[in-house]
């Protein structure tokens, strides 16, 4: 065999390792985003629920005024958590994320800015201090924001 013909079987055998090794990388990517994305929304609901406990008097007024604080952040970062390729079910096997977050993107983008705008109300009212406000405003998010969100674009899992 040429030197000419072992240099290429050699590139040809180098771009084939190459190619296989940037597919386990994006398995080991898809898996992380996939944990970084159940991670958040189990956050969320934790800041959820120290707003609850604010409402029902089971809770103070600061945790969860930083609670809601934290909602803005991990809504803000919704659509990194969403990148192509990350279909299916959450690690767990509850929750898929539905094939719509990325063949209606602007749709799913639109229901995150919602869910953005009803966090940042929901600290406004806990900022303000008026609890019937607050009360409004959690649960404008929750119908509006977190549960439009999720009846769109998510499925539960039946086992």
């Amino acid at each position: 065999m040429s030197s000419f013909i072992r240099s290429r079987v050699r590139i040809a055998a180098m771009m084939v390792a190459l190619v296989g090794f940037s597919g386990l990388a994006s398995g080991q990517d898809r898996a992380a985003v996939l944990k970084e994305r159940q991670d958040t929304m189990k956050e969320q609901g934790k800041d959820l629920k120290n707003v609850k406990a604010y409402l029902d008097g089971k809770g103070e007024l600061a945790p969860a005024k930083s609670s809601a604080t934290n909602l803005t952040k991990t809504t803000n970062k919704i659509p990194d958590l969403f990148p192509r390729g990350t279909e299916g079910p959450n690690p767990t096997g509850d929750y898929a994320a539905k094939p719509a977050i990325w063949t209606d993107w602007n749709k799913f983008l639109d229901a995150q800015k919602t869910a953005v705008a009803k966090a940042n109300a929901l600290v406004v009212a806990l900022n303000g201090g008026d609890k019937g406000a607050v009360q409004a405003a959690y649960a404008d998010l929750g119908k509006n924001g977190c549960g439009a969100c999720h009846t769109t674009f998510r499925e539960k899992i039946e086992k």
